[in-house]
């Protein structure tokens, strides 16, 4: 079965058939995704605002492209204090500032939020409430934070949502934010 850019008809290539698959027929090109992204900042950013709890769009890059207001507000930071920059740039990672920076220290190689976006943007596959303990330069002492993550999957790139925040002290866990409603990165 052919798989199509919904936008322009362009053919994207065949898509798997039989009675296991999934078959989507309507995609979107990079080409209309550049275009309907091109005026995106602050439209997409509204749209995003109409589903809860934080969500972060990564392009083919991983660089940042827009977020909701409750995914600026966990950072802290206006969208366009991060947009356009590496995940570990935008949520301050520790090793940020390290030579090579995001995506070239060692200790990217085990970063869960990295290997998690990668492997949705090169598969296409979706991950739900993966565990990530991200190094942030706003945890000090013995606080740990624990985010569950989930990913999906777009023509141009990914969306990133934090579906829990945790902070571990000691050993013991107290959640910061619990989001016990529907998450708009998976479907059903």
């Amino acid at each position: 079965m052919k798989k199509i850019c919904a936008w322009c008809n362009k053919d994207l290539g065949e898509v798997p058939s039989g009675p296991d698959a999934n078959p989507i027929t309507h995609g979107i090109c990079p080409d209309c995704a550049r275009e309907v992204l091109s005026f995106k900042a602050e439209p997409l950013a509204r749209f995003l605002d109409r589903f809860p709890g934080p969500i972060y769009v990564v392009n083919g890059e991983l660089e940042v492209i827009s977020a909701n207001g409750e995914g600026a507000g966990v950072l802290g930071k206006s969208l366009d204090d991060f947009a356009g920059k590496l995940p570990g740039d935008a949520f301050d990672c520790k090793y940020d500032q390290e030579p090579g920076g995001c995506g070239r220290t060692e200790h990217c190689r085990t970063c869960t939020i990295r290997n998690t976006l990668t492997a949705t943007l090169e598969t296409g596959e979706s991950h739900n409430d993966v565990p990530a303990y991200p190094d942030l330069l706003s945890v000090t002492e013995e606080k740990k934070l624990k985010f569950l993550i989930s990913t999906e999957k777009l023509g141009f790139g990914v969306v990133l949502k934090i579906e829990e925040i945790s902070e571990e002290e000691k050993g013991e866990e107290r959640s910061r934010l619990s989001l016990a409603h529907k998450n708009p990165c998976r479907s059903g």
